[in-house]
C-alpha cells in the first residue's frame, strides 16, 4: 500500500511541473511569475532526472528552460539571435557532459561543435553589418568558450573558440580600416614589428619553448 502511494505521489509530483510549465508557456503573458514557474518546473524535473539517472527528465528540463527563455525574449520584443542561440549552445554542451555515458562516443565531438557554433555564430549576423557591439560580444563569447574548454578539458571547444577569436580580431581590424583608412597601415606595421619581436624571443628561448610545447601537446592529448 505504501509503495503504491509513493509511486502515485512521485508521478503526481512530476506531472504537475509539466502541466505548470506547459500552461505558463502556452496561455500566459510570460511575466515574472510565469517565468519563475517555468524555471521552477524545469528545476524539479532536472533534479529528479539526476537523482534517479533518468536522462529523459534532464533533457525535458533543458527543453523547458530554453522554451521559457524564448517566450520571455519574444514577449519583451528581443530579436537578437544571441539571446536565443547562446542558451541553446550552452544547453547542448552541458547535456553532452551530463549524459556522456548515454550518448554514443562518436557523437560527443560533433555535438560539442554544434553547441560551440550555436554560441559563436549568433553575433556574426550583425557583425556583417559592421556592429562594434557584436564584435565585442563575439570576443567575450569566444573567451567564455575557451574557458569552458579549459575547465572541461575539451579540445573541440578550444579549437572553435580560438578560431572565432582570431576571426573577430581580423574583423575589428578590417572595420577599423574602413572607418579610418590610416588604421590599416598602422596595424600592419604593429603586426609586423610584433612578429619580428616574437621570432627573436622564440629563437633566444628555443629549447625552453620546445619543452613547453611538448608538455602542452602531451596535456592536450589527454583531453576529450
Amino acid at each position: 500500500m505504501l509503495g503504491i502511494m509513493t509511486r502515485s505521489l512521485r508521478l503526481y509530483g512530476l506531472i504537475v511541473p509539466m502541466v505548470v510549465a506547459a500552461t505558463s508557456l502556452l496561455f500566459s503573458n510570460h511575466g515574472a511569475f510565469e517565468t519563475l514557474a517555468v524555471f521552477g518546473s524545469a528545476m524539479i524535473l532536472f533534479i529528479h532526472g539526476l537523482k534517479y539517472q533518468m536522462r529523459r527528465y534532464v533533457v525535458a528540463a533543458a527543453a523547458i528552460v530554453n522554451l521559457g527563455m524564448f517566450a520571455l525574449w519574444n514577449s519583451i520584443s528581443i530579436s537578437d539571435p544571441q539571446f536565443y542561440l547562446v542558451p541553446v549552445g550552452l544547453t547542448v554542451i552541458g547535456l553532452v557532459e551530463l549524459l556522456r555515458r548515454d550518448i554514443h562516443v562518436k557523437a560527443h565531438e560533433p555535438l560539442r561543435y554544434v553547441g560551440a557554433l550555436a554560441i559563436l555564430v549568433s553575433p556574426c549576423f550583425a557583425i556583417l553589418g559592421g556592429s562594434w557591439l557584436h564584435m565585442m560580444s563575439l570576443m567575450i563569447l569566444s573567451v567564455i568558450v575557451i574557458l569552458i574548454a579549459i575547465g572541461l578539458r575539451l579540445r573541440a571547444l578550444i579549437h572553435t573558440g580560438t578560431a572565432f577569436l582570431l576571426i573577430d580580431l581580423v574583423a575589428m581590424v578590417i572595420r577599423s580600416s574602413i572607418d579610418n583608412p590610416g588604421m590599416l597601415w598602422i596595424t600592419g606595421l604593429l603586426v609586423g614589428a610584433a612578429v619580428i619581436a616574437l621570432a627573436a624571443v622564440c629563437e633566444r628561448n628555443r629549447e625552453q619553448l620546445l619543452s613547453r610545447i611538448r608538455v602542452l601537446s602531451s596535456e592536450l592529448a589527454t583531453w576529450h
